[in-house]
């Protein structure tokens, strides 16, 4: 077999043919959702990579950015936001504060605790990295989708995402 992943309708099929269950539905619904969520991701993993960005340090850098230039989190609120262990957060942000990227200052109340903050080094490496990827994905689903299938897909990931219990 080679390195390079099957079609993930290839995959689906061959499921059907050889798994004893009737209905199989949900599973090619699960297997499309994260094949298309590893396509996305390693298509923006290319302009990540230019900027020595890991995926949890660009999403981490993100979510800095999308909760306001001034504004400051804490670890736990970050963690909430990326859906990263606190462990892991750690590491991340000693990586990015070593780069410049963000500072950290004490907790107003709680001295276990900081809050983490874009500085404009890292503000401007988020803003050209994440322009980057947002024109590769703008050029890969406007290749694939028409604006009204794009619409309906969006109408329906919302969907999806509404009703995911936290």
């Amino acid at each position: 077999m080679t390195d390079q992943k099957l079609n993930v309708e290839d995959l689906i099929d061959l499921c059907h043919k050889n798994w004893p269950r009737e209905n199989l539905d949900a599973g090619a619904t699960a297997v499309r959702l994260i094949r298309a969520g590893d396509i996305v991701l390693s298509n923006g993993r290319q302009f990540m990579e230019q900027y020595n960005l890991t995926p949890a340090e660009f999403d981490t850098l993100a979510t800095l950015r999308k909760m306001g230039i001034t504004n400051k989190l804490t670890p736990s609120e970050l963690c909430k936001a990326n859906l990263l262990s606190s462990g892991g957060l750690t590491k991340i942000l000693n990586h990015l504060e070593q780069r410049g990227l963000i500072s950290r200052q004490p907790h107003n109340t709680d001295k276990r605790s900081s809050y983490i903050a874009l500085t404009e080094k890292g503000c401007d490496l988020i803003d050209k990295s994440m322009a980057l990827v947002l024109q590769s994905h703008e050029e890969k689903l406007a290749a694939i989708y028409t604006p009204e299938e794009r619409e309906e897909l969006n109408r329906l990931l919302k969907k999806f995402h509404l009703t995911e219990t936290p």
